[in-house]
């Protein structure tokens, strides 16, 4: 809803003309944190460009980091024009945030910050940030043909020691074989007992599966998944996001189910 209004409010002053390519960037493009950190991620524009509108729709790895929220950057907040801005998150692993200046022939002026993500380290492991989609619309709602954001990633905790799809055997979390059909064990090693859940995602972030959720004794545990959710349909191949919680453990690791 609130997409379709913004749409008709460019629509209003929209004109005909493209423009040339308009580069933004992440910043930090790479980042790396600490479980528990929060961090604020800035898309910004280094041309001298006029702006009046960003529509933008990112993805993220939610068992990784959780979104906590965003909104219009810098450019728009120091300009003393009335912004209309919003931030959205339709689903798990994904949100659109817009801006939009309210008034005819009025921009903000490039370089400096277009808009903001504010997130939280939540389990070990490493997220890439994707733009999906990007819209810039300047002075009179022309649009620029081509805009460009390059992805960046974002480190929680230290890089995995592992050695690509085989586990080690002092690996928090392994999933194997890897890649897998239909069947794949997923293995942890708990640091105390209580409570655990293995969950599987897909690359979008929406669970799936299930595959263990009961009490379990300090030390090593291992499920199996057979490739389906929990309705009991087989999944398409792609890549999958396994994820264990538990008493002092968040981890997560990407398997793949061919076919």
């Amino acid at each position: 809803m609130m997409r379709r209004i913004l749409l008709v409010l460019v629509g209003m002053c929209l004109a005909t003309t493209a423009f040339a390519q308009v580069s933004l960037r992440f910043d930090p493009a790479d980042t790396t944190l600490s479980v528990g950190e929060n961090c604020r991620l800035s898309i910004r524009l280094d041309q001298p460009v006029e702006i009046r509108t960003i529509d933008v729709t990112v993805t993220y790895d939610p068992t990784i980091v959780q979104s906590l929220g965003g909104g219009s950057g810098t450019l728009y907040t120091s300009s003393g024009v009335y912004t209309f801005q919003g931030f959205e998150a339709p689903v798990a692993g994904q949100w659109h945030g817009y801006a939009v200046l309210m008034g005819a022939g009025l921009s903000v002026h490039g370089p400096g910050e277009l808009f903001y993500w504010n997130f939280k380290a939540l389990a070990n492991g490493m997220s890439a940030i994707t733009a999906v989609e990007v819209y810039l619309a300047t002075t009179d709602g022309s649009w620029f043909s081509t805009v460009t954001l390059p992805p960046g990633k974002v480190q929680v905790g230290p890089l995995s020691s592992g050695t690509g799809d085989v586990p080690t055997r002092d690996a928090s979390l392994s999933v194997w074989p890897n890649p897998f059909n239909p069947r794949t064990e997923v293995k942890c090693v708990l640091p105390e007992a209580g409570r655990a859940t293995v969950s599987v995602y897909d690359a979008r972030g929406a669970r799936v599966a299930v595959v263990y959720d009961a009490p379990a004794a300090a030390g090593p545990l291992a499920v199996d998944w057979d490739g389906r959710d929990e309705e009991g349909r087989a999944m398409p191949a792609g890549t999958y996001i396994f994820a264990v919680t538990a008493p002092g453990l968040q981890v997560s690791t990407k398997g793949v189910l061919v076919k």
